[in-house]
Protein backbone atom coordinates (compact mmCIF):
# COMPACT_ATOMS: atom_id res chain seq x y z
CA UNK A 1 0.00 0.00 0.00
CA UNK A 2 1.34 3.21 -1.11
CA UNK A 3 0.72 6.62 1.32
CA UNK A 4 -0.36 9.35 -0.67
CA UNK A 5 -1.41 11.88 1.87
CA UNK A 6 -1.35 11.36 5.63
CA UNK A 7 -4.66 11.78 7.53
CA UNK A 8 -6.08 10.47 11.00
CA UNK A 9 -7.53 7.17 9.84
CA UNK A 10 -3.43 6.38 8.17
CA UNK A 11 -1.48 7.34 11.80
CA UNK A 12 -4.23 4.79 12.54
CA UNK A 13 -3.37 2.17 10.26
CA UNK A 14 0.59 3.20 10.65
CA UNK A 15 0.22 3.47 14.85
CA UNK A 16 -1.13 -0.50 14.83
CA UNK A 17 1.43 -1.91 12.02
CA UNK A 18 3.77 -0.59 13.77
CA UNK A 19 3.20 -1.09 17.11
CA UNK A 20 2.98 -4.80 15.64
CA UNK A 21 6.83 -4.55 14.65
CA UNK A 22 7.88 -3.09 17.53
CA UNK A 23 6.70 -5.64 19.58
CA UNK A 24 9.10 -8.71 19.02
CA UNK A 25 12.25 -6.27 18.96
CA UNK A 26 11.95 -4.65 21.84
CA UNK A 27 11.18 -7.77 23.81
CA UNK A 28 14.18 -8.71 22.55
CA UNK A 29 16.68 -6.32 24.50
CA UNK A 30 13.71 -7.14 27.46
CA UNK A 31 11.77 -3.91 27.00
CA UNK A 32 8.47 -3.13 26.23
CA UNK A 33 6.94 -0.10 24.19
CA UNK A 34 4.40 1.64 21.92
CA UNK A 35 4.00 4.43 19.43
CA UNK A 36 1.23 6.68 20.75
CA UNK A 37 -0.17 9.90 20.20
CA UNK A 38 0.59 11.46 16.42
CA UNK A 39 0.61 14.81 15.34
CA UNK A 40 0.32 15.55 11.51
CA UNK A 41 0.12 17.40 8.63
CA UNK A 42 -0.41 16.33 4.85
CA UNK A 43 3.02 15.37 4.73
CA UNK A 44 4.72 14.66 7.64
CA UNK A 45 3.33 12.27 10.68
CA UNK A 46 5.21 12.73 14.29
CA UNK A 47 4.35 9.75 16.81
CA UNK A 48 5.01 10.37 20.87
CA UNK A 49 6.89 6.87 21.51
CA UNK A 50 7.20 4.81 24.91
CA UNK A 51 9.86 2.24 25.63
CA UNK A 52 10.69 1.12 29.27
CA UNK A 53 11.72 -1.85 30.67
CA UNK A 54 9.26 -5.02 30.43
CA UNK A 55 7.45 -5.18 33.75
CA UNK A 56 8.05 -1.76 35.39
CA UNK A 57 5.42 1.28 35.59
CA UNK A 58 5.58 4.13 33.10
CA UNK A 59 5.79 7.61 33.94
CA UNK A 60 2.02 8.33 34.50
CA UNK A 61 1.73 5.19 36.52
CA UNK A 62 4.46 6.28 39.01
CA UNK A 63 3.03 9.80 39.27
CA UNK A 64 -0.26 8.24 40.36
CA UNK A 65 1.37 5.81 43.25
CA UNK A 66 3.32 8.28 43.99
CA UNK A 67 0.31 11.07 44.82
CA UNK A 68 -1.63 8.02 45.87
CA UNK A 69 0.55 7.14 48.64
CA UNK A 70 0.50 11.24 49.88
CA UNK A 71 -3.28 10.68 49.64
CA UNK A 72 -3.38 7.62 51.64
CA UNK A 73 -0.96 9.17 54.36
CA UNK A 74 -3.46 12.18 54.56
CA UNK A 75 -6.41 9.79 55.11
CA UNK A 76 -4.93 7.79 57.14
CA UNK A 77 -4.33 10.60 59.46
CA UNK A 78 -7.66 12.34 58.77
CA UNK A 79 -9.96 8.88 59.33
CA UNK A 80 -8.15 7.31 62.06
CA UNK A 81 -7.63 4.01 59.40
CA UNK A 82 -4.59 2.38 58.39
CA UNK A 83 -2.92 3.47 55.00
CA UNK A 84 -3.08 -0.38 54.14
CA UNK A 85 -6.85 -0.78 55.34
CA UNK A 86 -7.77 2.19 52.36
CA UNK A 87 -5.72 0.50 49.85
CA UNK A 88 -6.81 -2.87 50.06
CA UNK A 89 -10.56 -1.75 50.64
CA UNK A 90 -12.98 -3.45 47.92
CA UNK A 91 -15.17 -0.30 47.47
CA UNK A 92 -18.75 -1.09 46.09
CA UNK A 93 -19.87 1.66 42.94
CA UNK A 94 -22.91 1.20 41.60
CA UNK A 95 -23.31 -2.46 42.37
CA UNK A 96 -19.66 -3.25 40.94
CA UNK A 97 -16.70 -3.91 43.25
CA UNK A 98 -13.21 -1.58 42.65
CA UNK A 99 -10.07 -0.90 44.09
CA UNK A 100 -8.24 2.33 44.42
CA UNK A 101 -4.86 2.01 42.32
CA UNK A 102 -4.09 5.86 41.38
CA UNK A 103 -4.58 9.34 42.51
CA UNK A 104 -4.47 11.80 40.02
CA UNK A 105 -3.70 15.60 42.11
CA UNK A 106 -4.37 17.30 38.86
CA UNK A 107 -7.99 16.47 38.67
CA UNK A 108 -10.13 18.31 41.07
CA UNK A 109 -13.70 16.56 39.92
CA UNK A 110 -12.18 13.22 39.65
CA UNK A 111 -8.57 12.41 41.33
CA UNK A 112 -9.55 9.05 41.91
CA UNK A 113 -7.98 6.15 39.59
CA UNK A 114 -10.46 2.83 40.55
CA UNK A 115 -10.03 -0.63 38.94
CA UNK A 116 -13.03 -2.77 38.40
CA UNK A 117 -12.58 -5.79 40.16
CA UNK A 118 -13.95 -7.78 37.33
CA UNK A 119 -12.69 -6.47 34.35
CA UNK A 120 -9.19 -4.64 35.17
CA UNK A 121 -10.47 -1.13 33.92
CA UNK A 122 -9.81 1.54 35.10
CA UNK A 123 -12.20 4.67 36.02
CA UNK A 124 -11.93 8.11 37.29
CA UNK A 125 -13.93 8.77 40.54
CA UNK A 126 -14.61 11.36 43.19
CA UNK A 127 -13.21 11.01 46.66
CA UNK A 128 -16.91 10.69 48.23
CA UNK A 129 -16.03 6.53 47.19
CA UNK A 130 -13.73 6.47 49.66
CA UNK A 131 -14.61 9.91 52.29
CA UNK A 132 -18.21 8.52 52.62
CA UNK A 133 -16.83 5.40 53.23
CA UNK A 134 -14.33 6.74 56.04
CA UNK A 135 -16.03 9.99 56.74
CA UNK A 136 -14.82 10.19 60.29
CA UNK A 137 -12.81 12.85 60.55
CA UNK A 138 -12.32 14.13 57.00
CA UNK A 139 -13.25 17.82 55.82
CA UNK A 140 -12.55 19.55 59.60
Amino acid sequence: MKITTINKKVCTQLREEMNKVIAGKLAEFGLEGEFKNATFDDSVVTFKVDIKLTGTLGRRDKELNRALNAYLDYLAIKCDVSKEYIANYEYCVAGEKYKLVGYNSKAPKYPLVMEQLKSGDKYKMQTEVITNKFPMAVGE
